[in-house]
């Protein structure tokens, strides 16, 4: 029988009490600092003093400067403010006549934080700064007047506009000038670090970077992402088509089915609203793909159709919903909102396992957090990964052969397969920033920039990261653990077949490494692998010798057998294919043991398989 508990004594009592108290006092005082505090006073959160720099700002002549900055899109203008806030003296080199043109000539309203699947904003401090200017909305014009002031507030930054790049000169791996027309003047400019935020590699391509378009990394060069052409309409009552969205989703997409687009190339992405103010609406769903966006000449003609598409699907919307009846004043933006065509060459590539697992690179400098897509010519589209967050090295932004010149923005040496996951402009905020701060460190250092990203100055890297850390670029300590991915005997076969973009791991990420297989599984595999590691390879009878094969069957050891035999010539027997499979070699030691107690292949066994085919039959390693 237990004992029954004596009663506490007045004094234990009150220590209870007071301890109690004591510790709710605590948590409310770290709530109000940390949490409310910064909520009420955002602008004071801010108003950080930035610790300049040595050896900065002290460049003579009006032309000449410590960094140049190429491209006023978010990356060149973060960068710039980045570079200037720890004391260089910078030039921001902008193409249009204002700060911002280019967001509102394509509609640009992808202004959303980079958030994990798990809620953890891993934007960088000057994007939330920005949103914060902005009034914590989607509105353009917002955004441009928010971007203005805090670039005028610089006293670090000179802006050119109407800059166009003509020249360069560089030797010996250092661009020593630029040239741009500048209006209707021509100016050179001088600085000890140029970094080349320009779209399509302006800089880059004036000093022979070499580079590939589309997914030619993985085979694929004729392959683009797809793009969007936005439109904005007058009269919409944005809060009512709010509602109606969040309580009629099914009905509204059933009418949107109902609505034809008038080219195969074309589709509608949902009805995507952001709020202008004043009763004013951009529409972002009209969705364009199989377009080389190396080809001005194909540009434009997608653009014409697309045009046609926005006009078409306003008088759709005009008819079907209520809140459009009443709308007027159209306006379709002046381009698309699309990728970089170009994927330059730099000292590391990024690739989608990277991203799969987070890895933390010794010279990280940014983070970002957005699912990872892909889509085909026939335009599916499939989700490659999921990731929470992963991290951007400095490496990726280091042009090979140039030691003081760095590269932002979506044509950074990435996979083409990250491409459109490192596209958010929370994304370009943070790395353009950081990029700005480490060419301004590498300055007050007289480092190279590729010195600081080689090995052996993995001291230098820790420093640079203590620093972006204390200007507010997210670096979590905490790792992701993908040890039941990392750790499976099959994980250097699935990241073969993953950075070839061959293997969907699914919203979890975990590549269903438990699962039975069907024949399928394995056939699409080898019959997209094949071609993306050598197109010469592939050929009529190959593709109909492995179609047969994309059937639901369960793909047992016979049948896995009997398909190996048949894509290697030995397709006229008529039973005990395993063991024949065995005898020539097809399937080697360490399958055979995998399969020793299974009747049915798993997905480990499917992509190992998969990659020693696709490896024996092209003759190349996949990397």
């Amino acid at each position: 029988m237990n004992k029954q508990s004596l009663p506490k004594s007045k004094r234990k009592k009150r220590i209870d009490l007071l301890i109690r108290l004591s510790i709710v006092m605590v948590i409310a005082i770290a709530i109000f600092i940390f949490a409310i505090k910064p909520m009420v006073n955002k602008d004071a959160y801010f108003n950080v003093n930035y610790d300049t720099f040595d050896n900065l700002g002290n460049v003579i002549g009006d032309n000449n400067y410590n960094i140049a900055v190429i491209g006023d899109g978010l990356d060149g203008i973060s960068a710039a403010i980045g570079a200037a806030r720890v004391g260089a003296k910078t030039v921001l080199i902008c193409p249009e006549k204002g700060l911002g043109d280019e967001i509102r000539k394509n509609y640009n309203v992808n202004w959303a934080n980079d958030i994990t699947p798990n809620g953890i904003n891993v934007s960088a401090d000057i994007f939330k700064e920005i949103r914060h200017n902005a009034e914590e909305g989607y509105n353009i014009e917002k955004f441009i007047e928010a971007i203005k002031k805090m670039v005028s507030d610089e006293k670090n930054i000179t802006v050119l506009y109407e800059a166009k790049l003509t020249n360069a000169v560089y030797e010996n791996g250092n661009v020593l000038s630029a040239d741009f027309k500048v209006g209707q003047e021509y100016k050179t400019i001088k600085a000890e670090r140029f970094i080349d935020a320009t779209t399509d590699g302006e800089l880059l391509k004036k000093c022979n970077v070499p580079y590939s378009t589309g997914y030619g990394d993985i085979g694929k060069e004729s392959l683009y992402p797809p793009v969007t052409l936005s439109f904005i309409v007058s009269g919409v009552d944005y809060a009512a088509l709010e509602e109606t969205i969040n309580k009629q989703g099914v009905y509204i997409n059933r009418i949107l089915e109902s609505y034809k687009t008038s080219d195969k190339n074309i589709s509608i992405a949902g009805l995507n609203i952001s709020d202008q103010g004043d009763s004013r609406v951009i529409v972002q769903s009209v969705t364009v793909k199989n377009v080389n966006l190396s080809d001005a000449k194909e540009l434009e003609e997608a653009y014409l159709k697309a045009s046609k598409e926005c006009t078409n699907l306003y008088e759709f919307l005009k008819l079907n919903f209520e809140e459009f009846k009443n709308s007027s004043d159209m306006k379709i933006a002046n381009e698309f909102y699309k990728p970089s065509a170009y994927h330059f060459k730099g000292i590391y590539s990024l690739t989608l396992t990277d991203v799969l697992i987070g890895k933390r690179f010794s010279d990280r400098i940014s983070a970002a957090s957005r699912p990872v897509t892909l889509t085909l010519e026939d335009g599916n589209g499939y989700i490659l990964c999921n990731p929470k967050t992963f991290y951007i090295p400095l490496r990726s932004l280091i042009p090979v052969g140039l030691n003081n010149v760095l590269m932002t923005g979506d044509k950074a040496s990435y996979s083409p397969l990250v491409q459109m996951a490192v596209n958010s402009n929370s994304s370009l905020s943070g790395m353009g920033f950081s990029a700005g701060v480490v060419a301004a460190y590498s300055i007050s250092k007289n480092m190279g920039i590729s010195q600081i990203g080689e090995e052996q100055n993995m001291d230098v890297q820790l420093e640079i990261e203590r620093t972006l850390r204390k200007l507010g670029v997210y670096m979590s300590d905490v790792k992701e653990e993908f040890t039941s991915l990392t750790d499976n005997w099959s994980f250097p076969y699935i990241e073969k077949l993953n950075n070839l973009g061959l293997l969907s791991a699914g919203i979890t990420n975990d590549f269903r490494l438990e699962k039975d297989t069907k024949s399928e599984d394995l056939a699409y595999i080898i019959l997209n692998g094949v071609p993306r590691v050598s197109e010469s390879v592939y050929n009529y009878d190959f593709d109909v010798k492995v179609r047969q094969y994309i059937t639901s069957e369960p793909l047992t050891k016979e049948l896995f057998a009997k398909i190996l035999l048949d894509l290697n010539g030995h397709g006229d027997l008529n039973s005990n294919y395993y063991q024949e499979a065995c005898k020539q070699g097809l399937i080697d030691e360490t399958l055979q043991q995998k399969l020793k107690s299974k009747d049915v292949l798993q997905f480990p066994e499917v992509y190992y398989a998969a990659a020693q085919y696709i490896e024996k039959k092209t003759g190349k390693t996949i990397r």
